[in-house]
């Protein structure tokens, strides 16, 4: 099964691919999509909608898996996020793709065992789950495959248990 991790943002949107198959996981694909500041907010957004569109069209996913809004501080950047996260949900919906969403504390706790986990512990375990040599870049991108592989590992979890 093939899904899309998202790291969700205006400025740069992590995106990774993500195969669970017998053998375990494989990366598929990763980047980060690019906005520039100095752009129209409009002009943003339909960028990341149309790249991802490429991206869902190119490696056709069963799932993409976002990474929820967690702001409690910038409520400006909160709404800047939340309309980026718009156009990733209308273009995966578009595509007839579903959209599960985890906290950063979710993401943490499936991937680390605990939602305390500091960035290098996550980093640390997408390189081994993902069997690579080093952390992969860039960061929004690697944060993004701990997203895919959120999904997966919160499914064998589940699993387990019954």
């Amino acid at each position: 099964m093939i899904v899309l991790g998202i790291d969700p943002g205006t400025a740069n949107v992590g995106v990774g691919v993500v195969e669970k198959n017998g053998k375990g996981y494989q990366l598929i694909h990763h980047t980060c999509i690019t906005t520039e500041p100095s752009e129209a907010t409009a002009d943003r957004l339909r960028f990341i909608y149309e790249s991802l569109t490429k991206i869902i069209s190119q490696y056709q996913p069963k799932m993409v898996i976002l990474e929820s809004l967690f702001f409690a501080i910038n409520a400006r950047s909160a709404m800047a996020v939340g309309k980026a996260m718009g156009a990733i949900t209308l273009a995966s919906s578009n595509l007839d793709i579903p959209v599960v969403e985890y906290t950063p504390l979710q993401i943490k706790k499936y991937l680390c065992g605990y939602g305390r986990a500091k960035k290098p512990e996550i980093q640390k375990k997408v390189m081994e789950l993902l069997k690579l040599p080093k952390i992969p870049r860039p960061q929004h991108a690697a944060d993004a495959l701990a997203v895919a592989l959120t999904f997966f590992e919160n499914k064998s979890k589940n699993t387990a248990k019954t």
